[in-house]
């Protein structure tokens, strides 16, 4: 059984060679951009790894960008596409792909399972280990009166968006992604998620957010260890 409530999210993503480090532009855009108003003290993002500097472990399916399986800090996560809403431009400049999405995380997995994200089952199925570290920006979303506040990143929220920059590292290899993620996706949320992702990027001016370098997560990888 599932050990949370599925979560609904809607989101759009970039990725990038090299860490975020050597796009400074972009870098410096996330750390400082500041379009909302701010509920409390709210520092800079600050960037973290996952727990213990275990790396994500994601079983890639040939041909289809559509599912995410992969092992995270104990639990099996399984992420499926609901649907694409399409390319969208934000900030009359930028383009990104915007897709909505449902996870369902599962904890006390049969060894079996395991086995699998550990290379030892034998069964010849593709595996690719992806080290993180990110910086997280939070938005509280009210989807009734319209009104968006940016929080601090530990503020737990039941309805929101996250903006990240993440350094990402597969097979030695650098890359970088910026995210915007809200939750739960119903129908009050769309609007206010382009909204908000418009008010970040309407700053952004030094660098181009193009839809070529717009993915999910199983079509980057699939683009980068398949190919």
């Amino acid at each position: 059984m599932p050990t949370t409530i599925p979560l609904a999210s809607q989101e759009v993503r970039w990725f990038f060679e090299g860490p975020a480090s050597s796009h400074q532009p972009l870098k410096q855009w996330h750390e400082t951009v500041a379009p909302l108003p701010k509920r409390g003290e709210v520092g800079p993002p600050q960037w973290k790894g996952r727990l213990d500097g275990q790396p994500d472990t994601y079983l890639l399916v040939p041909g289809s960008d559509d599912m995410g399986i992969k092992w995270r800090e104990g639990e099996l996560q399984v992420k499926g596409r609901v649907s694409s809403i399409g390319t969208l431009v934000f900030g009359g400049r930028h383009q990104g792909k915007v897709e909505r999405w449902m996870k369902w995380s599962y904890a006390n997995t049969p060894r079996s399972y395991q086995e699998i994200f550990a290379g030892k089952s034998g069964s010849g199925l593709v595996t690719v280990s992806v080290r993180k570290t990110r910086a997280l920006r939070k938005v509280r979303l009210d989807t009734l009166t319209g009104k968006s506040e940016e929080v601090d990143a530990k503020t737990v929220i039941d309805r929101g968006l996250g903006f990240e920059l993440s350094d990402l590292e597969v097979a030695g290899k650098a890359y970088c992604s910026l995210a915007f993620e809200a939750f739960p996706d119903d129908s009050g949320l769309h609007a206010a998620f382009t909204q908000t992702v418009d008010a970040f990027t309407d700053g952004l001016t030094a660098v181009n957010l193009a839809a070529a370098d717009s993915r999910s997560y199983p079509a980057w990888l699939g683009g980068i260890v398949l190919k």
